[in-house]
């Protein structure tokens, strides 16, 4: 078994990964640095050949609470530590904005991820059926990715997350930042206040998405078709009359999920859409539970998650 997740905590409940401590509240930053157990300092190393010869194009990030080494970077590398990425959110918790929910790392601190919910962001798709906005910001100190800070949102009636269309930066929102970890990080963090800053005309323009896909009826078998284009199932399979081995449990996030039979979801493209998010978030990788938080909010899930979003736009 692949373990991605290596500590954090999550308010009020478990979240949908049941994984990490449960808090009751949301805690402060010094507290919740200590909670996600990423109390801890990275430091980057000279790399030697065998024969002991400098690299100069290249150190090693290490952990100095155990020194384990978490990966090999180029020499214009910058790091940002830990408690950098919570302190960014200071300014906004002090005035109210928002709250942290969560945060952790994974893959034996390759990467840390911190998810403060937005205070106002809220509103029901149709009635019953609320999301709420949330701010994420996640850091690799392997180098596989940039600071990246991003707008979601979470289905409240079954924890599903519900990922923000790339293509809304051609009407004007910025739903994802990211920084390269050159000499320039510090100043460009500020850059990413942005972010949260639009988030409420962020949040607006996802719940109309949202609403968007209620207005749609899907067509007889229209549920099957998304689930083949979303899989992008091959022709020579299809012809066969085959079915991708999900199939049987997409079709039940479709018809029988928390939320799916919510007045106004069920045969709507909203409800084939969270039935994918259903299965990517609680089901996919079941083998693997504890990496999917990973690949729900960087990965090939995430991925998924985006095309679901967009075939289920006209």
């Amino acid at each position: 078994m692949t373990h991605e997740f290596e500590s954090g905590f999550f308010v009020r409940q478990p979240a949908w990964h049941r994984l990490g401590v449960t808090l009751h509240e949301a805690p402060n930053v010094e507290d919740a640095i200590r909670l996600a157990g990423l109390d801890w300092r990275v430091r980057m190393v000279p790399l030697f050949t065998e024969a002991g010869c400098p690299v100069p194009t290249h150190r090693a990030t290490v952990r100095e609470s155990d020194g384990k080494v978490i990966g090999v970077v180029g020499s214009g590398y910058t790091l940002m530590q830990n408690d950098r990425a919570f302190s960014f959110f200071e300014p906004f918790l002090s005035a109210g904005a928002c709250s942290l929910e969560a945060a952790g790392s994974l893959k034996e601190g390759k990467r840390i991820w911190v998810l403060a919910r937005i205070n106002g962001a809220e509103a029901e798709v149709v009635d019953g059926d609320p999301v709420r906005g949330y701010f994420l910001l996640s850091n690799a100190h392997d180098a596989s990715q940039a600071v990246r800070a991003q707008f979601t949102s979470i289905r409240v009636v079954c924890a599903n997350t519900l990922n923000a269309a790339d293509r809304r930066a051609e009407r004007g929102f910025e739903d994802c930042v990211r920084v390269r970890h050159t000499t320039g990080l510090e100043t460009s963090l500020v850059l990413v206040q942005h972010t949260i800053d639009m988030a409420a005309k962020t949040f607006s323009a996802s719940l109309a998405d949202y609403q968007r896909m209620v207005s749609r009826r899907l067509p007889v078998d229209g549920f099957r078709k998304y689930v083949i284009d979303v899989l992008e199932v091959p022709e020579s399979v299809q012809r066969m009359g085959k079915m991708p081995k999900a199939w049987d449990t997409l079709q039940w996030a479709y018809h029988a999920a928390p939320g799916a039979r919510i007045n106004g979801v069920f045969g709507t493209y909203w409800g084939a859409y969270n039935a994918i998010t259903d299965w990517v978030d609680h089901t996919r990788g079941v083998k693997d539970a504890d990496s999917r938080l990973d690949s729900a909010w960087f990965g090939s899930g995430a991925r998924l998650k985006q095309r679901a979003f967009e075939l289920a736009l006209p």
